[in-house]
């Protein structure tokens, strides 16, 4: 299971996987840590990534950037069309009223959606997360902007389908961020709350969170953002300032030239970074239009002063996540500045004085959310052992859930079931009593936020039928997912019915129905929350207070009358599945997502097609300029020349042939090109090659010879077991092998470098295996094993002399011990008597 985390910033990406030894960001084939999202479309192929990027400045019409301020936004959008006005590329309104992005892309003006845009970035960041892994990638964490709306969720859900991968969890940058600060925190407090706002300054987007953290967890208090102002915005004011003075100066409009415009945007970007270490700094473009070079000079104080209507709204934020937070500047003890657009003094000085303290630059400003959203992903997998850390997020907008209460009355009625705040994941319920087939709408009700589509989603419940032909009872669920989508899941009818019961199962039918019956949605162990359920009740289907997960029994039991001893009577609450259909507003269907899918299979293997074609082109082109170089060098002697001249003036007709008609040809083409180079050069070199190893394989035979040779005429012990015939034999078989060696040799010597050699290394190379084969069994033949010899008896050792004491000790023992006579008749009575049989007396008769 991949462990891999994605940051999909507006102007690059990063890409961090999950090892055992901690989060490491991957090099893309650059040996760089960031890649541009960018697609740049070809006349054959696309270019993705950094090929993309170093395509774009020539190509700028069809390099697509900044998809993400596409993605899930209508084409009126006033934000978008601000957007528009920048961007290089064409971008038209769609039959459902979203954007369609045009490039030329195989011959042909083709319209793509950002969904499938970002597939393509996608995918590109998969090749380089499985060429680091060297496994395949497909469980990922994707980090997002904590103010994109459901549909740009279900945009990157599908465009994450495409590509090839299933995201555990689509998981918030500012959350990500938190995440990859608190998890290694050991100093966290046990009771008191550590407070820490993280302003993430971004290329496009400004996002402020402010944290609480206690040991072992973390707790999402406020989200707050600005979708258009990030480092962009100051890259603009730079490029308006420096194309009014370039007009005014060198009389060249760069509007004029998209070319232009481009790398003055470029040049812009290089210059704010340039100030934000520097008071002052010049601006140098070679030939930016007309043939015109152009020169400028700005200070930092006065690129502060056309910035300022953009430093004006960085405060906002920052007010509105301690007002939803409900503290105050001295209740945040740190304040983290993140973001690839942080780094300009006059945010950091605003920052500063707002919350009366430093920010603090502990973690990498471009790496953290990408290594934040590889830990949730370790989190999230199986195959990871990870600090326990509880990552308590909140959701950023406030949903609904609106109705009509019949046909009859148009007047819509609604009530919240996700508040802003509301826990990540979450599941609610409520009840409806309805007759028939009925629809709900998820919407909202955020009224601050403009930008968002008030409608999200239509559900259609049934159809169903009630038993007893009333309003029947209907349970929905509603579910707001890890990813951060609202859907109604599931809708059930509840409906009572009798049951009889015998008397003898009254109190397991009792307990039975206890168990079965529960009015209220079971408890998700998947996402974590108790389930909270809120019904509407009556046909007015005014809400009612929460009930909070706890089970309801709706069983009634019938008082048993004794006299007429009839059997009770239960009420159970039978339940029925109901049909939910869903239509989610601009969503991609079920059928256009594997068209989607199918088309990027497409363009993938025309790349990878194109990259092969590549591969080919180059290898006809580096054989003939090596083969080249080498007939005039080393191979000069192995080549009459004749062919020499001949096979020149081939490798000249292809040179000449590869920078004219065989410019933009197949791959197979340019196989058979090579083909017809190697048949006239692969003898020259075979034959080079054969000089060049022909001694050391002519050595190692002769070793091989002198060394069986020697072993069978030598008169070392080791081979005296040997048979004198066996030996001979090993002597005839190498002097064969030498008369061989001996006449192969004196031919080759004969022959000249150019002609083919009679003496090949691979016969040599034979002959030895050949020779070893046959020698060697038989000088490693072993020693026979010596014949085992039966050991001499041992002598007696002649008595010592004894002294008169000794001999008159030895007297009167023997009187008192039995003689040896004596002795060796005991053992024998010993052993007739055990040789009685078991019955004496009838034996003995």
């Amino acid at each position: 299971m991949s462990v891999v985390g994605f940051d999909l910033g507006n102007e690059s990406c990063i890409v961090a996987v999950a090892r055992q030894r901690g989060i490491d960001v991957v090099l893309n084939e650059e040996s760089k840590r960031e890649t541009p999202a960018i697609v740049c479309f070809g006349d054959k192929q696309r270019f993705i990534g950094t090929a993309g990027a170093a395509s774009s400045t020539m190509n700028p019409k069809n390099s697509i950037s900044q998809i993400k301020r596409l993605l899930g936004r209508k084409f009126s959008d006033p934000e978008l069309q601000r957007d528009l006005a920048s961007f290089p590329f064409r971008v038209s309104e769609g039959p459902d009223g979203f954007p369609l992005v045009h490039a030329r892309y195989l011959g042909e003006e083709q319209a793509f959606t950002p969904t499938q845009l970002l597939a393509m970035v996608l995918s590109n960041l998969k090749v380089i997360a499985e060429g680091n892994l060297n496994a395949a990638v497909v469980d990922c964490c994707i980090g997002i902007p904590v103010y994109f709306n459901d549909l740009q969720r279900r945009a990157v859900l599908d465009a994450a389908t495409i590509a090839g991968l299933r995201p555990l969890r689509l998981f918030h940058e500012t959350t990500a961020t938190a995440l990859a600060y608190g998890i290694y925190k050991t100093d966290l407090p046990e009771n008191d709350q550590l407070n820490v706002a993280f302003v993430d300054v971004g290329h496009a987007s400004m996002q402020v969170s402010i944290v609480g953290y206690k040991k072992g967890q973390l707790k999402m208090l406020s989200h707050t953002y600005d979708r258009s102002l990030g480092g962009r915005d100051f890259d603009e004011a730079l490029f308006k300032h420096f194309a009014v003075k370039f007009k005014e100066e060198y009389k060249i409009d760069v509007y004029q030239n998209a070319r232009a415009c481009l790398r003055l945007r470029v040049a812009c970007e290089k210059l704010k970074k340039v100030l934000s270490a520097n008071p002052e700094a010049p601006l140098n473009i070679e030939c930016l239009m007309d043939e015109k070079d152009v020169r400028g000079f700005i200070k930092r104080d006065d690129f502060e002063q056309i910035s300022a209507p953009v430093l004006e709204r960085v405060k906002g934020p920052l007010e509105k996540a301690l007002a939803e937070a409900g503290l105050t500047t001295e209740n945040v003890h740190f304040v983290e500045v993140v973001g690839s657009g942080s780094r300009v003094p006059a945010i950091i000085k605003i920052i500063t004085e707002f919350f009366g303290k430093e920010p603090r630059r502990t973690m990498n400003a471009s790496e953290c959310v990408a290594r934040g959203c590889a830990l949730q992903c370790a989190i999230l997998s199986p195959t990871f052992k990870v600090r326990e850390f509880q990552v308590n997020d909140g959701f950023p907008f406030t949903i609904a859930l609106s109705w009509k209460p019949d046909a009859q009355n148009n007047e819509t009625q609604q009530t919240i079931i996700f508040p802003k705040g509301n826990a990540i994941p979450s599941v609610k319920a409520l009840t409806f009593y309805r007759a028939n087939t009925f629809a709900v709408d998820v919407v909202n009700v955020d009224a601050n936020d403009a930008q968002i589509e008030p409608k999200i989603s239509t559900y259609t419940i049934g159809p169903f039928q009630s038993s007893n032909g009333e309003k029947a009872k209907l349970k929905l669920k509603v579910r707001l997912n890890i990813h951060g989508i609202v859907s109604v899941e599931s809708a059930t009818m509840l409906e009572e019915e009798e049951v009889e019961v015998p008397v003898s199962a009254t109190n397991e039918a009792q307990k039975e129905a206890t168990k079965m019956d529960t009015d209220d949605a079971p408890n998700d162990p998947a996402s974590g929350t108790d389930v909270n359920m809120q019904e509407s009740k009556g046909a007015t289907d005014t809400a009612e207070g929460a009930e909070n997960g706890a089970p309801t029994s709706e069983e009634k039991t019938v008082p048993m009358d004794t006299d007429a001893k009839a059997e009770p009577s239960k009420k159970k609450v039978k339940k029925t599945n109901v049909p939910v259909s869903e239509l989610v507003y601009g969503a991609l269907g079920a059928a256009e997502l594997d068209k989607a899918v199918e088309k990027e299979y497409e363009m993938a293997l025309q790349d990878r097609v194109m990259e092969e074609t590549k591969e080919k082109k180059n290898a006809v082109e580096a054989y003939v300029y090596d083969m080249r170089n080498k007939l005039y060098d080393k191979y000069g002697d192995f080549v009459t020349p004749e062919d020499k001249e001949g096979l020149i003036s081939k490798l000249q007709e292809v040179e000449d042939w590869l920078y004219e008609d065989g410019e933009d040809e197949t791959k197979g083409v340019y196989i058979a090109k090579l083909e017809e180079l190697k048949k006239v050069g692969d003898p020259i070199e075979a034959r080079f090659k054969e000089w060049e190893i022909r001694d050391s394989a002519v050595n190692q035979l002769a070793y091989c010879i002198n060394s069986f040779r020697e072993a069978a005429l030598s008169n070392d012990l080791k081979f005296e077991h040997i048979d004198i015939s066996e030996k001979q034999k090993v002597i005839n078989e190498c002097s064969e092998a030498e008369t061989w060696l001996l006449e192969k040799k004196q031919q080759q010597d004969a022959l000249p470098k150019h002609a083919n050699p009679v003496l090949l290394a691979a016969d040599l190379k034979k002959k030895a295996e050949t020779l070893d084969r046959f020698c060697k069994p038989i000088m490693t033949k072993p020693k026979p094993a010596p014949k085992p010899q039966t050991p001499p008896p041992a002598e007696t050792p002649a008595p010592e002399p004894q002294t008169p004491e000794q001999q008159q000790s030895n007297g009167e023992n023997a009187a008192s011990e039995p003689t040896s006579e004596d002795a060796a008749e005991e053992p024998a009575a010993e052993q007739m008597e055990t040789d009685k049989p078991e019955g004496g007396a009838d034996a003995s008769a």
